[in-house]
């Protein structure tokens, strides 16, 4: 996600608070089980915000919500994409993250050690 200490694209304060808000609302969505209106809000990210990496982060949330791993997994690699296409808004830790939730979601669940 973006470093709210600076401003990407020269976005205005209330633009910022609507990029927070909508993306911090994906998260609360799927943890109530809204994920239809969850990936509605990512949509509305992506249109709104299209060059900022929470609509990428949030999406891959909602599809690993689904259990769809596969598409999580893409998501989680265009968000490594993204971070190499503009790497001054992020921290060194930010690549890391992304690679640590990959590799997560690569490792197969207890569920499926115990079939």
């Amino acid at each position: 996600m973006f470093n709210r200490d600076q401003d990407p694209d020269g976005f205005h304060d209330s633009e910022l608070d609507e990029l927070e808000r909508l993306s911090n609302g994906v998260i609360d969505l799927i943890e109530s089980g809204h994920l239809d209106e969850a990936q509605r809000n990512c949509l509305e990210l992506k249109t709104r915000f299209p060059d900022q990496i929470d609509w990428i982060e949030r999406s891959a949330a909602v599809c690993e919500a689904r259990g769809q791993i596969d598409q999580a997994s893409d998501h989680y690699r265009r968000c490594l994409a993204h971070i190499d296409s503009k790497p001054d808004g992020f921290d060194s830790d930010s690549r890391e993250w992304y690679r640590s939730q990959i590799d997560r979601l690569r490792k197969p669940s207890t569920s499926d050690r115990s079939n």
